[in-house]
């Protein structure tokens, strides 16, 4: 049985790999994982649309505690200090 998350990473496209902007949050994405946008956003809990303005700077993140520890747990991130300052573009 296909579970849902095989049936949204099969929707989701791999050109999504880019960085949009100067987003930091981005640059962390591409670096330090293999995840598409909508792979990573998925695995942490934020509505796709909620993530692209959150990247690009449309709206200053407001995330539960479960985001931002998925967030740290797909970043790899084990130090509040590995957190970018803003996740909009610089």
């Amino acid at each position: 049985m296909t579970s849902q998350f095989e049936i949204y990473v099969t929707m989701s496209s791999r050109k999504e790999r880019r960085q949009e902007g100067n987003s930091p949050l981005e640059a962390l994405r591409i670096n330090k994982t293999d995840l598409s946008q909508d792979e990573f956003a998925f695995r942490c809990g934020i509505p796709r649309a909620t993530y692209h303005r959150w990247i690009s700077g449309a709206t200053e993140p407001k995330f539960s505690l479960f985001q931002l520890k998925a967030i740290c747990r797909e970043l790899q991130i084990e130090k509040i200090d590995e957190l970018p300052e803003s996740f909009g573009p610089n």
